[in-house]
């Protein structure tokens, strides 16, 4: 099967610890590990603890004020059109009726 790449850049630092932690990887499973295998391993386990990683990397997420409330709530308009919550999935998730899953 051939597969298309993507190329994702990152600062030196981080290409460090990418291969600081593929030798650990490669190490611990008597295997060698491809940065592909690795990365895709990393996302998996932080879409798995997707709360905890976001809370820890980016903070925890706080409530709007209310004042910041009122701003978002002042920039929503009705447009005059009428939409069913099929169509609202449709254009969100490509199909409808389907919804992601978390």
């Amino acid at each position: 099967m051939f597969r298309l790449g993507t190329t994702v850049r990152v600062r030196a630092e981080d290409k460090e610890k990418i291969e600081r932690l593929r030798a650990m990887a490669t190490l611990a499973s008597g295997q060698k590990v491809s940065q592909e295998q690795l990365l895709g391993a990393v996302l998996d386990d932080a879409l798995s603890h997707r709360e905890s990683f976001l809370a820890e990397t980016f903070g925890e997420r706080k409530p709007l004020s209310g004042k910041e409330f009122e701003k978002l709530l002042s920039l929503v308009s009705d447009w005059g059109v009428e939409t069913s919550s099929r169509e609202i999935d449709e254009i969100l998730y490509g199909r409808p009726g389907h919804r992601r899953r978390n």
